[in-house]
């Protein structure tokens, strides 16, 4: 982990689904430190499509831009879709990030959920979401 935040800015950890149903999720670990931007969380997605999605957050942290919560962001997917991140709530942090609590050794951690929409563009909180189970997600963010 420190040899990927020394040579790349960030590390992506992923954390397989738990055995009472939780979801999977993959984190950065770094962002903080290098781009002075919250970790990133996604939920529910194969590692490989995670990491694509956390890595375009990384170069597009590189060029300046920043992540705010609770608005729209058109610059991480292609094709219209927007993207949304929600604060997760401190003290979910040692359950679900508990390698990026450990980075930080004992600095405050900032970290988001990014939130994906379903192919009509909606939200997990917005009616008739269909699209991966967000429960847990949005169970942690404030």
């Amino acid at each position: 982990m420190a040899d990927d935040i020394r040579a790349h800015g960030w590390h992506c950890l992923h954390i397989l689904p738990g055995p009472d149903g939780e979801a999977g999720f993959s984190y950065s670990i770094g962002f903080q430190t290098t781009y002075n931007a919250p970790e990133v969380m996604v939920f529910g997605l194969q590692r490989s499509k995670a990491h694509a999605l956390l890595s375009e957050c990384a170069q597009l942290l590189a060029g300046g831009h920043q992540i705010h919560t609770g608005v729209e962001d058109a610059d991480v997917l292609d094709g219209g879709y927007k993207v949304i991140f929600r604060t997760v709530r401190e003290d979910c942090h040692e359950d679900y990030l508990g390698m990026a609590v450990r980075h930080r050794g004992g600095q405050p951690l900032q970290a988001v959920v990014m939130f994906l929409p379903d192919k009509e563009h909606r939200f997990a909180w917005q009616p008739d979401y269909n699209d991966a189970q967000a429960d847990e997600a949005l169970g942690i963010v404030m």
